[in-house]
């Protein structure tokens, strides 16, 4: 440290090795050539009290430095960069832990693209970062790693508050007992490359709402930050809610990635329809990026207003992806396995009569879209909602006909 000082004094061309350029407060940038002015001095055999009077630097400070028990944040990574050098083109170094505040690096360090093109850019970082907990052997780090880029791309929050460093907060309704699930392995996933990630206490009920949230939370990292701004390809002001994701290079990637990026992302964001027999996918402004994603597994979509959409005809083949994960069996995932199993009734030929009569005997019990599923649970057969409709209106006819004779005023 004391070598490099001498010959480079308060030159910070090494920031340029890491991530952000080590993104440092104004105070820090003060803060450094000071440092460097007390090792000087130190290394001239000034003592602690003549160095206090040079530079302006209180006593405990000096000592502390010209001990190397503390630091300033800069010459934190001067440290780092004196131990791995210089990253490989196109690379930067990036400490995946930091003290808050000033962000003081912790390790462990690990390298990172500026820029992704292609899988093996992906697949290497991934080396570097280490699990915190045994992984489940059935899933691989390719699966968990797209699994929880898609719930970054989809429900999960990515906030940044001030100029501190992002963190991934998943809120999920309490409706649905499989979210708690889901929210467990999407924690699992991020933990699987170093970060930790947690429950925090279940937000109440809000206004207009009959459920309460569950919520998780991770660290806040610079490895969040770059999995927002490279992987994801957005800018710090831009937000998935708004702005399409710029990941061009995905559809080259392993299968496993892939499938667990489009589980991700239906977990978050997609609906099954058992009375209109399909599937969607609520990701605006990312129709196309999702669109090309399922290509990539033979699944053709189209736009539907808001939503991207996949019927009858490929609904079987993304069944064969599966598009929900059969590891955490959601309600949606078994809805899309009734519909992939279902039977249907070929063109022209009639709905039975034991159907057209359950239809008309429960029409005053259930919806449209219960009915479907309640006939498709029952006979094992897919009914369009028009079939289910006029069926439905029938019972309903015949219901009001038999009150009409039974009080004829």
């Amino acid at each position: 440290m004391i070598e490099y000082v001498l010959k480079n004094g308060e030159d910070l061309s090494f920031a340029k090795a890491f991530w952000k350029e080590c993104e440092p407060h104004p105070y820090e940038l003060r803060r450094y050539p000071l440092y460097v002015k007390v090792l000087r001095l130190f290394n001239g055999g000034k003592s602690v009290s003549e160095i206090t009077r040079a530079t302006g630097v209180n006593q405990q400070s000096v000592w502390s430095w010209t001990t190397f028990r503390q630091k300033p944040k800069m010459a934190h990574y001067l440290a780092i960069f004196l131990q791995h050098g210089v990253p490989r083109p196109g690379r930067v170094w990036l400490s995946v832990n930091n003290t808050p505040g000033h962000a003081i690096p912790l390790g462990p360090v690990v390298e990172v693209p500026e820029s992704i093109s292609g899988w093996n850019d992906v697949s290497e970082v991934l080396e570097w970062l280490k699990p915190l907990e045994r992984l489940d052997s059935s899933l691989s780090r390719e699966y968990l790693f797209g699994f929880l880029v898609g719930m970054v791309i989809g429900d999960a929050a990515k906030s940044r508050e001030r100029t501190w460093h992002r963190h991934i907060d998943l809120v999920l309704s309490k409706k649905y007992r499989t979210n708690k699930k889901i929210g467990e392995f999407t924690c699992a996933c991020a933990r699987s490359v170093g970060l930790r990630m947690h429950d925090v206490s279940d937000q109440p009920k809000k206004m207009g709402k009959p459920h309460g949230f569950y919520e998780w939370v991770s660290q806040a990292s610079p490895l969040v930050d770059w999995i927002f701004n490279v992987l994801l390809g957005l800018e710090d002001n831009q937000r998935t809610t708004y702005d399409p994701v710029r990941m061009d290079w995905v559809p080259a990637c392993p299968v496993d990635f892939r499938r667990g990026l489009v589980q991700g992302i239906a977990e978050s964001d997609g609906s099954v329809s058992i009375a209109s027999q399909t599937v969607e996918f609520w990701i605006g402004p990312n129709w196309d990026f999702f669109k090309q994603l399922l290509l990539t597994f033979g699944v053709k979509s189209f736009r539907n207003r808001e939503a991207l959409s996949v019927t009858k005809s490929q609904v079987v083949k993304l069944g064969a992806i599966p598009a929900f994960s059969p590891h955490l069996r959601t309600k949606r995932y078994l809805r899309l396995v009734k519909l992939v199993s279902a039977r249907h009734i070929g063109h022209g030929k009639r709905i039975p009569n034991e159907i057209r009569n359950f239809l008309m005997d429960n029409c005053a019990e259930a919806s449209v879209p219960r009915l479907s599923e309640m006939v498709l649970d029952r006979f094992g057969i897919a009914l369009s909602f028009e079939a289910v409709q006029r069926w439905r209106g029938r019972g309903e006819s015949l219901d009001n006909a038999n009150r009409a004779a039974r009080d004829p005023e």
